[in-house]
């Protein structure tokens, strides 16, 4: 099944730390990305995303299945598994039950995943072809706001890519591929009379 033919599945929110333990390994990642952005696989499918044997990738789609995360799909062959994703986009909580640690190392995980693709393509970049060096962007840009003004220019941009999400699933079109975006919208440390409420 290509990108473009897995339907948009609503947000799932983790907010338990035992399943964000869980999902806080580059295999799973992985897998998660290679089951909501492709559709539903097999273990030997999902390995070419992992970089493990289909053995080991199995051990880890049974984890996320335990999990919550993922789910058993029908087969043609009974005697083949093929797992799903139970959503093409996870909202995680910043839960503080165990102090925020389940929740900062998944970010931690997620940020070391986009750093491993920017690293990959940088070991590559000579070879590709010349409008997609350069069509390479970091953007770094600072703005100030308040929390609910932060989350409606989230909400905007999360609307943006959307709409090519949506174009991509319509068909595909040549001189089109897929694009990692990652995007960090990261308070300030700031001293702490500059955010101590003003009387």
């Amino acid at each position: 099944m290509s990108p473009a033919t897995n339907p948009q599945l609503p947000p799932l929110r983790v907010d338990d730390p035992k399943v964000m333990r869980a999902l806080a390994h580059p295999a799973r990642l992985a897998i998660m990305a290679r089951l909501a952005e492709v559709g539903p696989g097999t273990a030997t499918e999902c390995a070419a995303a992992t970089g493990l044997s289909p053995s080991a990738t199995s051990w880890h789609l049974r984890a996320l299945a335990e999990s919550g995360l993922i789910e058993e799909a029908e087969h043609p062959d009974k005697r083949k598994h093929l797992w799903r994703a139970r959503s093409s986009q996870l909202v995680v909580a910043n839960s503080q039950s165990d102090g925020g640690a389940a929740s900062r190392e998944l970010l931690r995980q997620y940020l070391s995943r986009g750093d491993r693709q920017l690293e990959e393509w940088l070991s590559v970049e000579g070879e590709q072809p010349e409008e997609w060096r350069e069509a390479l962007s970091i953007l770094n840009v600072k703005v100030e706001v308040r929390p609910e003004e932060l989350d409606e220019l989230l909400v905007q941009v999360k609307a943006l890519f959307q709409a090519y999400g949506d174009r991509a699933r319509d068909g595909g079109e040549a001189g089109r591929r897929p694009v990692a975006i990652s995007l960090r919208a990261v308070p300030e440390v700031l001293p702490k009379a500059y955010i101590e409420p003003r009387s």
